[in-house]
């Protein structure tokens, strides 16, 4: 089966393994190419080069005939890649508009041609979209020359076109020739377009100069190794098409450019590190895992600060997330020896605890550094830090700790544990709330709780913060009249559960 398939056009038939050899010459000088267009981000320089070769396709027959094809070509490429150079250094018309100018006039030049001299021996079908399976030996000769003298360019001038492309301020500040070198890859650019002419055509070579480079570019930061796999996947979809062509009497060109397309598909989607799924995937982990020092992070807050520890529904309502979620998470840390459950509630083991407190220390410093350094306010400080705290590293950690004067506590009043092999912890909560405080009585906050935003900025209103001189003058329902300070209001119950007070006694 396989010979049938594999061996047997090639054994029996000289065109197949020209159309062959002219694929791998083919798939190597385009795909080499296309990670330079990529990486320089002008893949519309190769779209414009390949159509403006036709008028060089049509009056390189009309003088030459077969031979004609390939240098006309070749000198409309190079000429077209130099008009365009031309006019944007030298007017304020940018690149891509340049080269929508002379693509489309030189095309449409091509076109006019064509159709008022009616030169025959031209199959615009052919020249156009491609035929690899009739190649001659003529021809595989032509393309092995202008396919190797791109590679042997590449090769010998690598570093130099690696600089440039990445970046020409640099290269040039290095002595390099930019301009020269930018001349010089349209020459080789024009070349490939006219060593695919035959297999892929003149539409549809743009995606042998531009898919292989972005596959590999998907896959590899590296230019050395984009180009090792855009050769390989250029190869591949070469060879891949030409048998498609043979077997299901297919136009080579679109053949070709499909399985190269689905190659790019492909990686695009399952790319390890770059691919659609991966991507995803990482982001489902990451959510998860932030969900996980979240949960893990509330259940040491309950259990060591306050002495209730809560079961999924109590930290889902702290967390603001569906108790489900929040089970499923517990689970995920039990299965890790963070956690464990008795009688409902979530109990951290000792590695659990100590896992903990480095989570809330992270929060708690970060909410220190934006306070006093960037100015953020108290109401603002948890969800600021929460968004933070999960891209920070222990070193930069430390770094801010150094800073801030290894601060013992937040700028809501919460204890901040020391790092770790230090004997400071977290400590449970000192103080009552203000709603229990008996009226006339007063004293200094120690806390204000930070598990509301809405009642945080109330009491940022307020000018209620740790080491504020409160009093409690009298309950009125369901609210209580303190004074603050010097000035008076009266505030709801569930603001004052949310502020702890050392009296005035035992803070003196």
């Amino acid at each position: 089966m396989l010979h049938e398939i594999f061996i047997a056009p090639l054994a029996e038939f000289t065109f197949m393994r020209y159309a062959l050899g002219v694929a791998v010459i083919v798939g190597v000088c385009s795909a080499v190419l296309s990670c330079l267009l990529v990486v320089r981000r002008q893949a519309l320089l190769g779209d414009a080069i390949s159509h403006a070769v036709l008028l060089g396709v049509v009056l390189g027959w009309m003088s030459g005939q077969r031979l004609g094809i390939f240098w006309g070509a070749l000198i409309a490429g190079i000429a077209a890649g130099v008009a365009i150079t031309f006019i944007e250094r030298n007017s304020r018309i940018k690149l891509d508009a340049a080269m929508g100018i002379l693509f489309t006039f030189m095309f449409a030049l091509g076109l006019l041609i064509i159709g008022v001299v009616k030169p025959t021996g031209i199959d615009l079908f052919h020249v156009l979209f491609g035929t690899i399976l009739g190649i001659t030996l003529e021809d595989l000769m032509l393309t092995a020359a202008s396919g190797g003298l791109v590679v042997a360019f590449i090769a010998v001038f690598f570093r130099g076109f690696h600089l440039w492309s990445f970046d020409p301020a640099m290269a040039r500040a290095a002595g390099l020739p930019a301009g020269l070198l930018h001349y010089l890859f349209t020459a080789l650019l024009s070349a490939a377009i006219v060593a695919s002419l035959q297999s892929v055509g003149l539409i549809l070579v743009i995606a042998m100069l531009v898919t292989p480079g972005a596959t590999a570019y998907l896959l590899s930061d590296r230019l050395g190794r984009m180009m090792g796999i855009a050769v390989a996947l250029g190869v591949f979809s070469a060879a891949a098409g030409i048998y498609a062509s043979y077997h299901l009497n297919l136009a080579s060109g679109p053949a070709i450019v499909v399985v190269v397309s689905l190659c790019f598909l492909a990686v695009f989607l399952f790319a390890p590190r770059r691919g659609l799924v991966a991507r995803l995937l990482r982001g489902r982990w990451a959510a998860a895992a932030r969900l996980d020092d979240d949960v893990l992070r509330c259940a040491v807050m309950a259990e060591l600060e306050e002495g209730h520890p809560l079961d999924a529904d109590g930290i889902g309502k702290t967390l603001g997330r569906a108790p489900h979620e929040v089970e499923r998470r517990v689970r995920s840390l039990a299965r890790r020896g963070l956690v464990q459950k008795v009688a409902g509630r979530v109990h951290a083991t000792p590695r659990g605890r100590e896992t903990g407190a480095g989570l809330v220390r992270k929060h708690r410093l970060l909410e220190s550094y934006l306070y006093d350094k960037e100015g953020v306010s108290l109401d603002q400080l948890h969800r600021e830090a929460d968004r933070m705290e999960h891209t920070v590293t222990g070193d930069f950690l430390d770094i801010l700790d150094r800073q801030l004067g290894n601060p013992a506590v937040d700028p809501h009043g919460h204890s901040i544990p020391g790092a770790a092999g230090e004997e400071r912890g977290l400590r449970r909560i000192t103080g009552h709330s203000l709603w229990r405080l008996p009226a006339g009585g007063s004293g200094r906050v120690s806390l204000v709780r930070d598990d509301r935003d809405d009642l945080l900025r109330e009491m940022v209103r307020l000018n209620i913060a740790p080491d504020t001189l409160v009093t409690a003058l009298a309950k009125q329902g369901a609210q209580v009249k303190v004074r603050i300070e010097d000035s008076e209001t009266t505030i709801p119950e569930e603001l004052a559960e949310r502020i702890y007070v050392i009296p005035a006694a035992a803070s003196g």
